[in-house]
């Protein structure tokens, strides 16, 4: 793999700032689940105080689509740390996979997926991540103004 193809996801398109909720919040999952243990217990408790009972279908929906999107790829998934103000490609891809997925845009969710994975595991990945973005969704809603991202930090 060529040092280009490998910063390709990581190049900038957007700011964290500009993105809509669910979004943002898909993108610090995916942030948090690469800072460590600390971080996806931060999420697991968001996840369960809001969610409640759902809480557990949730993070297992989490967990299984953190594997696939991080050893499923055609190629590693570029991530950013946390606090970092862009987005990246893949990182976008992620989101925008999820937001589909969520509103019900199965085919575009699908579009949003074959970009970070092979068609093997891609419709598994849009199944997994319409539960993700039920609960990111319950999340901000649950907190006003969108302020999802005080949580998963």
């Amino acid at each position: 793999m060529s040092a280009l193809s490998r910063s390709r996801g990581a190049a900038p398109v957007a700011c964290m700032s500009e993105l809509p909720p669910v979004e943002r919040a898909a993108i610090r999952c995916l942030r948090g689940w690469g800072a460590g243990p600390e971080a996806r217990s931060r999420m697991r408790r968001n996840f369960a105080q809001v969610l409640g009972g759902g809480a557990p279908a949730h993070e297992e929906a989490l967990d299984a689509l953190m594997e696939l999107a991080l050893t499923a790829g055609r190629r590693p998934l570029a991530r950013h740390p946390l606090d970092h103000p862009e987005v990246g490609g893949d990182e976008n891809a992620f989101a925008q996979m999820v937001a589909a997925a969520v509103g019900g845009e199965r085919e575009d969710a699908l579009v949003f997926a074959l970009a970070l994975m092979g068609p093997q595991v891609a419709f598994e990945a849009v199944a997994l991540a319409e539960t993700l973005g039920l609960a990111l969704l319950g999340l901000v809603r649950a907190r006003p103004g969108g302020a999802m991202g005080a949580g998963l930090h």
